[in-house]
Protein backbone atom coordinates (compact mmCIF):
# COMPACT_ATOMS: atom_id res chain seq x y z
CA UNK A 1 0.00 0.00 0.00
CA UNK A 2 0.92 3.44 -0.48
CA UNK A 3 -0.58 6.96 -0.67
CA UNK A 4 -2.19 7.08 -3.74
CA UNK A 5 -0.71 2.97 -2.39
CA UNK A 6 -0.40 0.53 -5.11
CA UNK A 7 -2.52 -3.02 -4.19
CA UNK A 8 -0.43 -5.60 -2.80
CA UNK A 9 0.23 -8.48 -3.88
CA UNK A 10 -18.57 -25.01 2.46
CA UNK A 11 -21.19 -25.74 1.55
CA UNK A 12 -22.25 -22.10 0.89
CA UNK A 13 -22.77 -21.00 4.20
CA UNK A 14 -19.64 -22.52 5.34
CA UNK A 15 -17.63 -21.26 2.66
CA UNK A 16 -19.53 -17.65 3.57
CA UNK A 17 -18.69 -17.51 7.01
CA UNK A 18 -15.07 -18.29 6.05
CA UNK A 19 -14.64 -15.33 4.04
CA UNK A 20 -15.98 -13.49 7.17
CA UNK A 21 -13.20 -14.63 9.07
CA UNK A 22 -10.83 -14.17 6.31
CA UNK A 23 -12.78 -13.02 6.01
CA UNK A 24 -4.44 0.37 16.49
CA UNK A 25 -2.12 3.00 18.32
CA UNK A 26 1.39 2.75 19.53
CA UNK A 27 2.13 1.22 23.07
CA UNK A 28 -0.24 2.04 25.60
CA UNK A 29 -2.75 3.25 22.86
CA UNK A 30 -1.29 6.60 21.54
CA UNK A 31 -1.42 7.76 17.94
CA UNK A 32 0.99 9.11 15.44
CA UNK A 33 0.22 12.31 13.85
CA UNK A 34 -1.14 11.86 10.23
CA UNK A 35 -1.42 13.96 6.93
CA UNK A 36 -4.25 16.15 6.29
CA UNK A 37 -6.69 14.39 3.33
CA UNK A 38 -4.87 11.92 2.74
CA UNK A 39 -5.63 9.15 -0.42
CA UNK A 40 -5.01 5.38 0.02
CA UNK A 41 -5.39 2.68 -2.27
CA UNK A 42 -7.02 -0.53 -0.89
CA UNK A 43 -6.45 -3.88 -1.66
CA UNK A 44 -8.69 -3.93 -4.49
CA UNK A 45 -7.71 -0.99 -6.03
CA UNK A 46 -10.30 1.26 -4.73
CA UNK A 47 -8.76 4.94 -3.86
CA UNK A 48 -10.18 5.70 -0.43
CA UNK A 49 -9.62 9.45 0.83
CA UNK A 50 -9.35 10.12 4.37
CA UNK A 51 -9.83 13.76 6.24
CA UNK A 52 -6.82 12.76 8.76
CA UNK A 53 -6.78 10.02 11.45
CA UNK A 54 -10.10 8.23 11.88
CA UNK A 55 -11.58 8.45 15.06
CA UNK A 56 -14.79 6.23 14.68
CA UNK A 57 -14.03 2.88 12.76
CA UNK A 58 -16.69 0.21 11.78
CA UNK A 59 -14.77 -3.41 11.51
CA UNK A 60 -17.44 -5.30 8.85
CA UNK A 61 -15.07 -8.69 9.14
CA UNK A 62 -13.65 -9.97 12.43
CA UNK A 63 -10.26 -10.42 11.31
CA UNK A 64 -10.27 -6.15 10.92
CA UNK A 65 -11.91 -6.47 14.08
CA UNK A 66 -9.09 -8.38 15.30
CA UNK A 67 -6.33 -6.14 13.71
CA UNK A 68 -8.05 -2.67 15.31
CA UNK A 69 -7.72 -4.23 18.93
CA UNK A 70 -4.17 -5.58 18.57
CA UNK A 71 -2.95 -1.98 17.53
CA UNK A 72 -4.52 -0.54 20.48
CA UNK A 73 -7.48 1.19 18.73
CA UNK A 74 -10.58 -0.83 20.41
CA UNK A 75 -11.57 2.82 21.94
CA UNK A 76 -12.24 3.89 18.34
CA UNK A 77 -14.30 1.04 17.17
CA UNK A 78 -18.02 2.26 17.15
CA UNK A 79 -19.47 -1.20 15.49
CA UNK A 80 -18.78 -4.64 14.59
CA UNK A 81 -20.18 -7.76 12.97
CA UNK A 82 -21.72 -10.71 15.04
CA UNK A 83 -19.18 -12.27 14.59
CA UNK A 84 -16.21 -10.18 15.89
CA UNK A 85 -15.76 -12.01 18.94
CA UNK A 86 -12.15 -11.38 20.03
CA UNK A 87 -11.05 -10.01 21.89
CA UNK A 88 -13.75 -10.51 24.42
CA UNK A 89 -14.10 -6.67 24.73
CA UNK A 90 -15.29 -6.70 21.07
CA UNK A 91 -18.80 -8.35 21.81
CA UNK A 92 -19.76 -4.86 23.72
CA UNK A 93 -19.19 -2.75 20.89
CA UNK A 94 -22.21 -2.45 18.53
CA UNK A 95 -23.56 -4.67 16.17
CA UNK A 96 -23.88 -3.72 12.45
CA UNK A 97 -25.21 -7.06 11.50
CA UNK A 98 -23.99 -10.07 10.05
CA UNK A 99 -20.56 -10.00 7.35
CA UNK A 100 -23.00 -11.23 4.50
CA UNK A 101 -25.54 -8.36 5.68
CA UNK A 102 -24.25 -5.56 7.01
CA UNK A 103 -27.34 -3.16 7.86
CA UNK A 104 -25.96 0.25 6.47
CA UNK A 105 -28.32 2.10 8.19
CA UNK A 106 -26.50 1.14 11.59
CA UNK A 107 -23.58 2.00 10.28
CA UNK A 108 -24.33 5.34 8.87
CA UNK A 109 -26.21 6.42 12.46
CA UNK A 110 -22.91 5.38 13.85
CA UNK A 111 -21.24 8.12 11.88
CA UNK A 112 -17.31 6.96 11.35
CA UNK A 113 -14.94 8.31 9.93
CA UNK A 114 -13.47 4.62 8.44
CA UNK A 115 -15.42 1.46 7.45
CA UNK A 116 -12.86 -1.67 6.83
CA UNK A 117 -14.56 -4.23 4.81
CA UNK A 118 -13.10 -7.85 3.77
CA UNK A 119 -12.48 -8.63 -0.06
CA UNK A 120 -14.28 -9.62 -3.12
CA UNK A 121 -16.93 -11.30 -0.93
CA UNK A 122 -18.49 -8.07 -0.08
CA UNK A 123 -18.69 -6.12 -3.34
CA UNK A 124 -22.23 -5.10 -2.60
CA UNK A 125 -21.57 -3.32 0.75
CA UNK A 126 -18.55 -1.72 -0.58
CA UNK A 127 -20.85 -0.47 -3.67
CA UNK A 128 -23.39 0.59 -0.72
CA UNK A 129 -21.20 2.42 1.33
CA UNK A 130 -19.68 4.64 -1.25
CA UNK A 131 -22.77 5.90 -2.58
CA UNK A 132 -23.74 6.82 1.27
CA UNK A 133 -20.06 8.33 0.66
CA UNK A 134 -18.73 6.23 3.76
CA UNK A 135 -14.81 5.98 3.10
CA UNK A 136 -14.52 2.07 3.23
CA UNK A 137 -11.27 0.37 2.83
CA UNK A 138 -10.84 -3.02 1.51
CA UNK A 139 -8.52 -5.91 2.30
CA UNK A 140 -8.12 -8.97 0.95
CA UNK A 141 -5.16 -10.98 2.27
CA UNK A 142 -4.97 -14.38 1.01
CA UNK A 143 -1.38 -15.52 2.52
CA UNK A 144 0.31 -15.08 5.69
CA UNK A 145 3.20 -12.27 4.01
CA UNK A 146 -0.13 -10.41 2.67
CA UNK A 147 -1.35 -10.44 6.17
CA UNK A 148 1.40 -8.43 7.69
CA UNK A 149 0.75 -6.25 4.68
CA UNK A 150 -2.77 -5.89 5.72
CA UNK A 151 -1.21 -5.15 8.84
CA UNK A 152 0.85 -2.58 8.29
CA UNK A 153 -1.86 -1.01 5.97
CA UNK A 154 -4.23 -0.81 8.64
CA UNK A 155 -1.85 0.69 10.68
CA UNK A 156 -0.82 3.37 8.33
CA UNK A 157 -4.75 4.59 7.42
CA UNK A 158 -5.35 4.53 10.93
CA UNK A 159 -1.87 6.42 12.70
CA UNK A 160 -0.98 3.70 14.48
CA UNK A 161 2.14 2.35 11.71
CA UNK A 162 4.84 2.15 14.90
CA UNK A 163 2.32 -0.53 16.32
CA UNK A 164 1.44 -2.13 13.38
CA UNK A 165 5.44 -2.71 12.87
CA UNK A 166 5.72 -4.00 15.85
CA UNK A 167 3.06 -7.10 15.57
CA UNK A 168 4.54 -8.04 11.75
CA UNK A 169 7.79 -8.06 13.46
CA UNK A 170 7.21 -10.42 16.59
CA UNK A 171 4.94 -12.56 13.95
CA UNK A 172 7.91 -12.95 11.37
CA UNK A 173 10.21 -13.59 13.94
CA UNK A 174 8.24 -16.37 15.27
CA UNK A 175 7.60 -17.51 11.34
CA UNK A 176 11.68 -17.69 11.04
CA UNK A 177 11.65 -19.91 13.57
CA UNK A 178 9.34 -22.15 12.00
CA UNK A 179 10.78 -22.03 8.53
CA UNK A 180 14.61 -22.99 10.58
CA UNK A 181 12.77 -25.74 11.74
CA UNK A 182 11.85 -26.91 8.43
CA UNK A 183 14.39 -26.43 6.94
CA UNK A 184 16.55 -28.46 9.75
CA UNK A 185 14.26 -31.18 9.60
CA UNK A 186 14.93 -31.50 5.90
CA UNK A 187 18.48 -31.30 5.76
CA UNK A 188 18.13 -34.56 8.36
CA UNK A 189 16.88 -36.03 5.66
CA UNK A 190 12.90 -36.07 6.55
CA UNK A 191 10.66 -35.46 3.74
CA UNK A 192 7.35 -32.95 4.28
CA UNK A 193 4.50 -34.98 5.26
CA UNK A 194 1.39 -35.32 3.00
CA UNK A 195 -1.18 -33.20 4.71
CA UNK A 196 -5.54 -32.81 4.11
CA UNK A 197 -6.90 -30.23 5.93
CA UNK A 198 -10.46 -30.29 6.27
CA UNK A 199 -12.81 -27.24 6.86
CA UNK A 200 -16.21 -29.09 6.20
CA UNK A 201 -17.52 -32.24 5.89
CA UNK A 202 -20.85 -33.98 4.60
CA UNK A 203 -20.36 -37.43 3.01
CA UNK A 204 -17.35 -35.40 1.26
CA UNK A 205 -14.82 -33.14 2.96
CA UNK A 206 -14.33 -29.56 2.01
CA UNK A 207 -11.01 -28.90 1.72
CA UNK A 208 -8.52 -25.64 0.63
CA UNK A 209 -6.72 -25.95 -3.07
CA UNK A 210 -3.57 -23.95 -3.73
CA UNK A 211 -4.81 -20.40 -3.77
CA UNK A 212 -6.04 -20.46 -0.25
CA UNK A 213 -4.73 -19.02 3.08
CA UNK A 214 -4.62 -22.70 4.60
CA UNK A 215 -2.19 -23.91 1.40
CA UNK A 216 -0.23 -21.63 2.12
CA UNK A 217 0.46 -22.47 5.94
CA UNK A 218 0.04 -26.02 5.38
CA UNK A 219 3.63 -25.30 3.29
CA UNK A 220 5.31 -23.00 5.49
CA UNK A 221 4.67 -25.38 8.44
CA UNK A 222 6.39 -28.09 6.59
CA UNK A 223 3.73 -29.97 4.73
CA UNK A 224 2.94 -30.70 1.05
CA UNK A 225 -1.27 -30.30 0.80
CA UNK A 226 -2.63 -32.46 -0.87
CA UNK A 227 -5.53 -30.26 -1.89
CA UNK A 228 -2.79 -28.02 -3.99
CA UNK A 229 -3.37 -30.31 -6.66
CA UNK A 230 -6.20 -27.69 -7.48
CA UNK A 231 -6.19 -23.99 -7.99
CA UNK A 232 -9.18 -23.24 -5.72
CA UNK A 233 -9.70 -21.62 -2.94
CA UNK A 234 -11.87 -24.25 -1.53
CA UNK A 235 -13.47 -27.30 -2.96
CA UNK A 236 -15.35 -30.89 -2.59
CA UNK A 237 -12.87 -33.79 -2.20
CA UNK A 238 -14.44 -37.25 -2.21
CA UNK A 239 -13.99 -39.65 -0.04
CA UNK A 240 -12.86 -42.20 -2.81
CA UNK A 241 -10.25 -40.01 -3.68
CA UNK A 242 -9.35 -39.13 0.07
CA UNK A 243 -8.47 -42.71 1.06
CA UNK A 244 -6.66 -43.22 -2.12
CA UNK A 245 -4.89 -39.95 -1.37
CA UNK A 246 -3.67 -41.37 2.51
CA UNK A 247 -2.85 -38.54 3.79
CA UNK A 248 -0.04 -38.81 6.55
CA UNK A 249 -1.37 -35.77 8.70
CA UNK A 250 -5.04 -35.03 9.27
CA UNK A 251 -5.91 -31.61 10.09
CA UNK A 252 -9.24 -29.57 10.27
CA UNK A 253 -10.85 -27.08 11.20
CA UNK A 254 -13.38 -26.86 14.43
CA UNK A 255 -14.80 -24.11 16.09
CA UNK A 256 -18.70 -22.13 15.57
CA UNK A 257 -18.50 -22.64 11.94
CA UNK A 258 -17.83 -26.28 11.99
CA UNK A 259 -17.45 -28.95 14.70
CA UNK A 260 -15.96 -32.19 12.68
CA UNK A 261 -17.22 -34.93 15.71
CA UNK A 262 -14.69 -38.54 15.36
CA UNK A 263 -13.16 -38.10 12.26
CA UNK A 264 -11.94 -41.73 12.99
CA UNK A 265 -15.36 -43.62 13.21
CA UNK A 266 -16.00 -42.36 9.67
CA UNK A 267 -16.76 -45.46 7.48
CA UNK A 268 -13.36 -46.03 5.36
CA UNK A 269 -11.45 -43.75 6.78
CA UNK A 270 -9.82 -45.95 9.36
CA UNK A 271 -7.72 -47.13 5.95
CA UNK A 272 -6.43 -43.74 6.16
CA UNK A 273 -2.51 -43.79 7.29
CA UNK A 274 -2.80 -40.64 9.60
CA UNK A 275 -5.84 -42.27 11.57
CA UNK A 276 -3.97 -45.48 12.07
CA UNK A 277 -1.39 -43.74 13.42
CA UNK A 278 -3.23 -41.24 15.30
CA UNK A 279 -2.08 -38.23 13.50
CA UNK A 280 -5.45 -36.38 13.18
CA UNK A 281 -5.33 -32.78 14.92
CA UNK A 282 -7.85 -30.59 15.21
CA UNK A 283 -7.02 -26.90 14.87
CA UNK A 284 -9.11 -23.56 16.07
CA UNK A 285 -10.56 -22.34 13.21
CA UNK A 286 -10.22 -18.87 13.90
CA UNK A 287 -6.49 -18.92 13.92
CA UNK A 288 -6.39 -19.96 10.36
CA UNK A 289 -9.23 -18.25 9.17
CA UNK A 290 -9.32 -14.97 10.46
CA UNK A 291 -6.29 -13.13 8.60
CA UNK A 292 -4.61 -10.98 11.74
CA UNK A 293 -2.59 -11.03 14.21
CA UNK A 294 -3.38 -14.83 15.88
CA UNK A 295 -2.80 -15.85 12.30
CA UNK A 296 0.98 -16.96 13.50
CA UNK A 297 -0.67 -19.09 16.09
CA UNK A 298 -2.61 -21.19 13.85
CA UNK A 299 1.40 -21.91 11.78
CA UNK A 300 2.66 -22.58 15.23
CA UNK A 301 -0.07 -24.97 15.78
CA UNK A 302 0.03 -26.48 12.46
CA UNK A 303 3.94 -26.64 12.36
CA UNK A 304 3.60 -28.71 16.09
CA UNK A 305 0.76 -30.95 14.79
CA UNK A 306 2.98 -32.07 11.85
CA UNK A 307 6.56 -31.99 13.44
CA UNK A 308 5.45 -33.36 17.40
CA UNK A 309 8.86 -34.31 17.77
CA UNK A 310 10.49 -30.70 17.44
Amino acid sequence: MRRKYAALPLLAVVLLCLAAFSGCGDSGGGTEPAEESLLFTDDLGREVSLEGVPERIVSASPACTEILFALGLGDRVVGVTDYCDYPPEARSKPSIGTFSSPNTETILAQEPDLVLATGLEQLEFLGRMDEMGIPTYAVNPNSFDQTLATILEIGEITGAAGSAQDIVAEMNARAVDIARAVSAAEAEGKERPRVFYEIFYENNAWTAGSGSIISDLVRMAGGENIGDADSSGYYEFSAERLIAENPQVYLVGSGSMFDPGDITARSGWERIDAVKNGRVYTIDENLVYRTGPRLIEGLEAMHAALYPED
